[in-house]
């Protein structure tokens, strides 16, 4: 076996095997169904609505959160203009005038989405802090399932909600969709294993002693989301997932900008782990330091070794042919494809990818079930067939960006 298929065996058993795990998790532990029950007490809610020119959908997240079934003299909306250059300080006006009992406008110099959220957090009192990017909507019962969750988990600080794409049409948007739902099902999965490795900017919801004691957003290389997650672990601090409360998110519709986001994540993955290096396989951080951290690492090595991989046997395999006609002179042939029907791979490798995409299906289905959410054959077959393709591209840049030292751009 050649030293470069040892490295892609390796990475694919790794891969099944936390796939298995994750299922087993699972297996275990379910989720809980929806029930129509109430909360026994409301808390004192504060909505963070950081915006930084989001004329265009500011209006649709607000029109969401007056729509709460939740009662109104317990929750206050902050919209927090971050220096915005287009029409979103009249948006936020307008609604703050229209509904001043429930709706606060504030403007402050650009200073980065953390400094939006900081600012909202230390001119609020309220028990419960949740954050709300301006390009997401919440479902009418997303805060109710919320405190219903913080009462289901009284020992947990932070709660995730389950994402889900707002209207995807394209095919790329139709791929992300895909990626979301699965995204909800290993959500959930290490929500079992206390081990959630990011709370989203879309509707994530605090308990104000965590900022109490671990202190305030950072900038944390423009993931501030990611960065307080891995700071709550190293305080011990629980984060749950409430799986029934739903929000909705638009997601970026061409390849570029789609890149740009996820290169921002990947890269503050890779930066905010330099960070907190003394929680990798450090048993003191349970699950989230000895399962979830070095998996994550490994799959994003995984992911951008294996693409190389098949980048350099594809261009080996193009020049050895170029260099064959070169030498006999027989021009290049374009095969074609052809099946034979007696004939049957039986490979390793193509036995680990099989299963692999496999398990990969039972999870999409999963999400499905565990988010009630509905997917189109046409989705899935997007996601199996882009995402692949795309995902080094940012893989890539976030690996270049590290070491390289720079930082990666917002939009």
């Amino acid at each position: 076996m050649e030293a470069g298929s040892f490295g892609i065996y390796l990475f694919l058993f790794m891969g099944l095997y936390f796939e298995v795990f994750m299922l087993i998790t699972f297996i275990e532990k379910r989720p809980a169904a929806r029930n129509n029950s109430l909360p026994k007490r409301f808390p004192t809610v504060a909505m963070l609505v950081p915006c930084w020119n989001e004329e265009k959908t500011l209006g649709k997240t607000l029109d969401s959160l007056l729509a709460l079934s939740y009662p109104a003299d317990k929750l206050s909306i902050m919209v927090i203009d971050d220096g915005s250059r287009d029409n979103t300080a009249a948006i936020g006006k307008e609604y703050a005038a229209k509904y001043p009992q429930q709706i606060s406008y504030h403007y402050k110099e650009n200073g980065g989405k953390y400094t939006a959220l900081n600012y909202g957090i230390t001119h609020t009192d309220a028990e419960v802090i949740g954050c709300l990017d301006a390009d997401s909507f919440v479902a009418q019962d997303g805060l109710i399932e919320m405190m219903k969750a913080f009462e289901a988990n009284p020992g947990a600080m932070a709660l995730t909600p389950a994402m889900k794409v707002f209207r995807a049409r394209s095919v790329l948007e139709m791929m992300q969709a895909v990626e979301y739902t699965f995204g909800i099902f290993y959500k959930k999965m290490f929500d079992n294993i206390q081990a959630i490795n990011v709370l989203p900017g879309p509707f994530s919801m605090y308990k104000r002693e965590v900022f109490d004691k671990i202190g305030l957003f950072r900038h944390a290389h423009n993931t501030e989301d990611m960065e307080i997650t891995f700071r709550m672990h190293s305080h011990k601090l629980q984060i749950a997932n409430a799986h029934n409360a739903v929000v909705y998110t638009t997601v970026p519709s061409t390849v570029r900008a789609l890149v740009k986001q996820r290169t921002r994540w990947s890269q503050g993955f890779l930066q905010n782990s330099l960070d907190y290096k003394y929680m990798y396989f450090n048993p003191r951080f349970g699950n989230f330091g000895l399962l979830v951290l070095p998996f994550a690492l490994l799959l994003f090595v995984g992911g951008l070794y294996s693409a190389f991989y098949v980048l350099s046997r594809l261009i080996g395999g193009l020049v050895a042919r170029v260099l064959n006609i070169q030498s006999t002179g027989v021009p290049l042939s374009v095969p074609t494809p052809h099946v034979e029907w007696f004939f049957l791979n039986t490979s390793m490798m193509t036995f680990v990818i099989i299963a692999i995409m496999s398990l990969t299906l039972v999870a999409i289905v999963l999400g499905q079930r565990i988010a009630q959410n509905k997917l189109s054959i046409v989705s899935i077959v997007c996601y199996f067939a882009l995402f692949g393709f795309v995902a080094p591209l940012w893989l890539a840049r976030a690996a270049w960006g590290t070491l390289t030292a720079r930082e990666s751009s917002w939009r």
